[in-house]
């Protein structure tokens, strides 16, 4: 197949009405953010090292939860960079080496008191405790104070969920395995990491949910058509850089591989599938029933934290250099992405 020349990115903002703000002390939680896990992370690769200030997660954190208070902030910086972390690593892991970083994670959420080596699949975890560890069980030990019992819960079931699906991306990217359409939608809701990012929402606002309204069949489609516009918006913007190291868990290449459409068509197709995804939320939300005024001021919040996910996740896009690099603020003006210099690279990296 021929290299295409570029393409370009459909305009969501003219699709999503919730605007796009920034949390007003940002800056400099996130500062704070980043220095803990420089401080944190020696075992790491130099390499990744280096991109962890180039991240931006913090400011991604900061557009999303803008209406918490600067110490939820914080914890959500944290946590949401350790997020990052984990998907990083994993690219440059094994899939057997992405199951053990997923055990000692999990061991770490379940136990952040001290490290306890265990073992996964037969294989010994580290003496020495791992980066991934100290960051779980600091985050963890902190979140977990001020988080209801349920909450803690659902994060920690929403982490494990998201480390499963990291390690199927893992095993995907080796076998060069595209799946169909529905199946990858069924797998980038949970590799989004979009579930325990919801989930610490709860945390964020200082409140606790009734079950009853976040397993309220509505609730559970807003927060998938969140996620879905979020998770497919992203591989818009992430394309060109996972086109280049021949990454194809992305839907725009599901999309060409599968039903062998051509780059453009396949990026309209997946702005198509954004823009229903926002119509199928609002008129979930307009039918939202009531529980009561106290609740319904905290699911009118909950739900304006996910509002603030579907803008600020496209304004971050145009922030942070990690996908469109640094042209990114002339593409956001013209939203055209040139290929011609761009080097494919297969899954397996040849």
């Amino acid at each position: 197949m021929s290299t295409p020349s570029g393409f370009f990115i459909p305009d969501l903002w003219a699709h999503c009405p919730y605007p796009a703000i920034y949390h007003p002390n940002g800056d400099a939680v996130v500062s704070e953010s980043d220095e803990w896990i420089l401080s944190r992370c020696t075992g790491i690769s130099p390499s990744l090292r280096r991109e962890l200030p180039h991240l931006m997660s913090g400011q991604l954190a900061a557009f999303c939860y803008n209406s918490c208070s600067d110490e939820r902030l914080r914890l959500v910086c944290d946590f949401m960079i350790t997020l990052f972390l984990m998907d990083d690593l994993s690219d440059e892991f094994k899939t057997k080496e992405t199951e053990v970083l997923m055990d000692i994670v999990m061991n770490a959420m379940e136990e952040p008191n001290f490290y306890r080596p265990g073992i996964t699949n037969g294989e010994k975890h580290p003496e020495v405790e791992p980066d991934a560890s100290k960051l779980s069980r600091d985050y963890w030990a902190r979140m977990r104070a001020g988080a209801g019992p349920e909450v803690q819960r659902r994060i920690i079931s929403g982490v494990k969920e998201y480390l499963i699906a990291v390690r199927q991306q893992a095993d995907d990217r080796r076998t060069g395995n595209i799946p169909e359409l529905e199946k990858y939608i069924e797998h980038r809701r949970m590799s989004s990491g979009c579930r325990p990012l919801f989930h610490i929402i709860e945390y964020s606002l200082d409140f606790q949910l009734p079950e009853e309204v976040v397993n309220h069949p509505l609730m559970v489609r807003m927060m998938d058509c969140v996620n879905d516009w979020v998770a497919f918006s992203n591989d818009i913007f992430s394309f060109k850089v996972e086109y280049s190291r021949g990454d194809k868990h992305n839907m725009v290449a599901v999309m060409m591989e599968r039903y062998k459409l051509n780059i453009q068509s396949s990026f309209d197709r997946v702005a198509a599938l954004c823009i229903e995804a926002m119509k199928n939320y609002r008129e979930c939300k307009a039918e939202f029933p009531s529980f009561g005024p106290e609740v319904d001021a905290q699911i009118e919040a909950y739900c304006y934290v996910m509002q603030s996910w579907m803008s600020g996740s496209l304004a971050w896009s145009f922030v942070t250099p990690r996908y469109l690099g640094p042209r990114r603020h002339e593409i956001r003006k013209t939203l055209w992405v040139d290929l011609t210099n761009q080097r494919l690279r297969s899954a397996n990296g040849a």
